[in-house]
């Protein structure tokens, strides 16, 4: 069956356009009812009224060939049964002979069975092929108003399409007409506002230079600070502790003044001096020494020399290895120059073998050292 596909009513106020003919698909003008080519009708429900009258004679025709087609086979098959039971006949009354003529009766009732038996079945084909035809018929019928019904139905939705796309293109112009108005406002308002953006140039390039001023400047500082942080990260993480406890090794990392006659005295104590040698030279300022659990005053202990710490002891001496000495301090890495070990001999202490003065007394032997020059004496 041909399929066909609903036309497009044109929308108001266009050009005319080219139709296609349902039956040959040829291009025709619009204002056509024909075809120019195959002479069919243009109108889409003629068209489908001729496909469902040519399909429905169709089916006619196949119906008339199938009742014909189904006679012949019944006649064809119910003669095939006759001569079966003339054969059979025919052979009964070859075997029984002259003898059976009274059976004669009994063939012919025989043959009476089959006859009614082929007419019923003929019958019952027959009633079988009317039942099958008013069938189709029916069917056929049923078909023909189901497609009269949806032509209608498609030319109604056609014509409601076409309605809806005249509507809907009038919105359309209409919605354009408003748009391009409103773009043409939005254009305006975007000149004014360009024109107010150029007045405001110049002050915005100078907002623009101080910003990037100042930008310079917070940079510079973020810089500086970042350094620090880092100065500080860097010293405190090298916050170090020595630990020495007189009288245990290393003996090189401690010596004891000598006491001379008239040893120092500080509030009728005598005061020892008690030489300390670090690791590294501490910053200065940075140093706490402790004994034991006890913290030694700022003004008991000072350093003399790079890595040299002396410290004054009041007690006696032999109070001295009962704890160590802890010595806190930031070390100053810049400093090269350390002592590496200290020795006592002929009453005076030596660092690196270089004398040191004794402190605390009248040193007129002291000539100094590479660490620390000779006193001036007064005159």
């Amino acid at each position: 069956m041909a399929t066909f596909e609903p036309r497009q009513e044109p929308a108001a106020n266009t050009p005319p356009t080219a139709e296609t003919c349902y039956q040959c698909g040829a291009k025709n003008v619009n204002a056509q009812s024909f075809c120019g080519a195959c002479g069919s009708s243009l109108s889409l429900q003629e068209y489908i009224s001729k496909q469902v009258s040519e399909n429905l004679a169709a089916t006619i025709r196949d119906r008339d060939v199938l009742e014909t087609e189904s006679s012949i086979k019944v006649f064809e098959r119910a003669w095939g049964w006759v001569k079966i039971v003339g054969a059979i006949a025919a052979v009964l009354l070859a075997i029984m002979g002259a003898g059976i003529l009274w059976k004669v009766s009994d063939w012919w009732h025989a043959v009476d069975t089959a006859k009614s038996t082929v007419t019923e079945t003929a019958n019952t084909a027959k009633q079988q092929i009317q039942d099958s035809s008013n069938s189709s018929l029916t069917s056929v019928q049923n078909a023909s108003l189901a497609a009269q019904k949806a032509s209608g139905q498609a030319a109604t939705d056609a014509k409601a399409q076409s309605q809806l796309m005249s509507r809907a293109a009038s919105e359309t112009k209409q919605e354009l007409s408003q748009e391009s108005a409103d773009v043409k406002n939005q254009v305006e308002a975007t000149r004014s506002q360009l024109g107010a953006a150029q007045a405001l140039r110049p002050g915005m390039e100078e907002t623009q230079k101080q910003l990037a001023t100042a930008l310079e400047q917070v940079q510079a500082q973020q810089k500086a600070i970042s350094s620090s942080q880092n100065f500080v990260k860097e010293i405190f993480s090298s916050y170090t502790t020595d630990i020495i406890s007189v009288g245990n090794e290393p003996k090189s990392a401690y010596a004891i003044q000598p006491q001379g006659e008239k040893p120092f005295n500080i509030n009728g104590k005598n005061i020892a001096f008690v030489y300390l040698l670090l690791h590294s030279t501490p910053i200065q300022g940075t140093v706490q020494l402790q004994w034991g659990v006890f913290a030694q005053p700022r003004n008991s202990y000072f350093m003399v020399a790079h890595n040299l710490l002396v410290t004054l002891w009041g007690d006696p001496q032999g109070g001295l290895g009962q704890n160590a000495f802890d010595i806190s301090y930031f070390p100053d890495t810049g400093d090269k120059e350390t002592i590496k070990s200290l020795t006592v001999r002929d009453g005076r202490v030596y660092a690196d073998g270089e004398p040191l003065p004794k402190l605390g007394q009248v040193d007129p032997d002291f000539k100094g050292n590479k660490w620390m020059p000779a006193p001036t004496q007064a005159k």
